[in-house]
């Protein structure tokens, strides 16, 4: 991350954007990363158990059918 930072600053400078600023808005994105990941896997498995749960009850013949 530190690596990232330091792009991130440098491509903030050529904005215009000051260091503190550049690096205040990257402990914001950095801070989001670590939960902003798991959210959208949770959400994705969500989607996926309500589909299958969906299936199960109206096709059931189908869903327990050898493939």
């Amino acid at each position: 991350m530190a690596q990232h930072r330091a792009v991130f600053r440098e491509g903030a400078a050529k904005q215009g954007i000051a260091a503190a600023k550049a690096d205040e808005v990257f402990d914001l994105m950095e801070k989001f990363a670590g939960y902003g990941f798991n959210k959208s896997h949770a959400a994705a498995y969500s989607l996926l158990a309500y589909h299958t749960a969906w299936i199960k009850v109206h096709c059931t013949a189908e869903f327990y059918a050898p493939t």
